[in-house]
């Protein structure tokens, strides 16, 4: 007796209905617990990012002690910007942990297999979709972690690009400020940058802060504005200064933001439906390393360009002149500046850690970024006081005054930060118990 062969192949409309039991709860509830577990995977240990939190605060603290190192063995002409190509270098060397994106040729596999499937094959794949759907949350987590480790698209390579560019720009402007307006000013304004990075979280990420929050920010910066009274030195053109100082600043605040939007997932379309006409998604965005590789060759580039334009011709008395005024060899000389690469390297990891994962992000970040530098006064008064510095390098009352006040408003941030946290992620595990 002949078999119908149209009967085999057309699905039931129980089919829909014969997924695997889960006792009370029906297979919907099944999946939305399966994506609640997968958004936690997404996210590394607390004390993971905690770790990276400390290692980020105590490689900057670092950074000053080094380039002070650099000035005192004659590596650190301003014109020059000799020490800046090193600095840079280290986070470019993420880019060696990358490999190609293997997407394009991974689509092609799958479609030339597709054409060597067998019909009992092709049977046997479409009765078993229904169970495929069950698991793709954890194979897109899957290919999350794989594309972790890959370069990523030319969109966010241009996006990213540009953020080092900016910054580039931005940094330009706020250290030409401080020649203008003098130490004094660029130690007030320049704080302000704690503020523009939560005031830019607001706008670009509707992050909010409670009021207790803003106040933690707030103590931070006049921590910080504080350090200004131990020097009353002004520039030639205060105003000026004061005007770059303060565009630069903001614009500083900003990269953090644009650096964390870029790294948090947004949902692009595949192009890929389902039988309910839903559109299939997957999140587009920069991972940590990806982001750091790129950010930091591109500012590379451009200091090595520098180097070839304006340094080279004038290597002479711009570098090795004053190398042998203060005694410093070629080995020495290497030393001081492979520091600084390596230095620099974990720095700008943990940073992008902290500005993905560490609750607050950018804003979080930017406090951070205070306490390292009343840190900063702490490491100088200890290995520069009276040695390669002046008495402005030295340990006063005010500099103590300010870390009261900064530890004193990162610690009412961090609180009030934690608790809006706790409160967040109660609301979205009833959210997931309701579905």
């Amino acid at each position: 007796m002949p078999i119908d062969t149209s009967t085999r192949r057309r699905r039931p409309s129980s089919a829909k209905l014969s997924l695997p039991s889960t006792g009370n709860k029906t297979p919907q509830k099944a999946v939305k617990r399966r994506k609640a577990n997968n958004m936690t995977e997404q996210h590394p240990s607390m004390l993971w990012v905690l770790s990276n939190a400390v290692f980020y605060v105590l490689s900057g603290v670092t950074q000053p002690i080094l380039m002070a190192y650099a000035s005192h063995s004659g590596l650190a002409n301003p014109k020059c910007q000799l020490y800046m190509l090193f600095y840079y270098i280290g986070p470019s060397l993420a880019a060696f942990t990358l490999r190609c994106s293997p997407r394009k040729h991974k689509q092609i596999s799958d479609s030339s297999m597709q054409q060597l499937l067998s019909n009992d094959d092709r049977k046997k794949q479409y009765n078993a979709q229904d169970d495929a759907a069950l698991n793709a949350p954890s194979q897109n987590q899957n290919d999350m972690d794989e594309e972790a480790e890959h370069w990523p698209s030319r969109t966010l390579l241009l996006k990213a690009s540009g953020i080092a560019i900016f910054d580039i720009f931005a940094q330009s402007m706020v250290y030409t400020g401080n020649n203008l307006a003098g130490p004094t000013v660029f130690a007030i304004i320049y704080s302000s940058v704690t503020i523009w990075a939560a005031l830019f979280s607001r706008i670009l990420l509707s992050r909010s802060l409670v009021k207790l929050q803003w106040a933690g920010v707030c103590l931070v910066v006049l921590g910080l504005a504080l350090t200004a009274m131990d020097s009353k030195t002004v520039g030639k053109n205060v105003f000026a200064g004061a005007c770059l100082i303060l565009v630069g600043s903001s614009f500083h605040g900003l990269t953090y933001v644009m650096s964390e939007k870029i790294m948090t997932p947004s949902p692009i379309d595949t192009g890929k439906s389902s039988s309910s006409n839903a559109v299939a998604k997957e999140p587009e965005h920069l991972s940590i390393r990806a982001n750091c590789a790129v950010q930091g060759i591109v500012a590379m580039l451009v200091f090595l360009l520098w180097q070839i334009v304006y340094t080279l011709p004038r290597l002479e008395p711009l570098v090795l002149v004053p190398m042998r005024e203060s005694g410093t060899t070629a080995l020495h000389a290497l030393f001081i500046l492979v520091t600084i690469t390596g230095a620099n390297l974990v720095h700008s990891l943990t940073f992008y850690v902290t500005l993905k994962h560490f609750p607050g992000g950018a804003t979080s970040a930017g406090v951070l970024k205070g306490l390292q530098a009343v840190l900063v006064f702490a490491a100088s008064a200890y290995f520069l006081c009276e040695r390669w510095g002046g008495r402005e390098m030295c340990w006063s009352d005010s500099k103590f005054v300010s870390l009261v006040i900064v530890v004193s408003g990162i610690m009412m941030y961090g609180v009030f930060t934690e608790k809006k946290g706790i409160i967040r992620q109660s609301t979205f595990c009833d959210e997931v118990d309701v579905l």
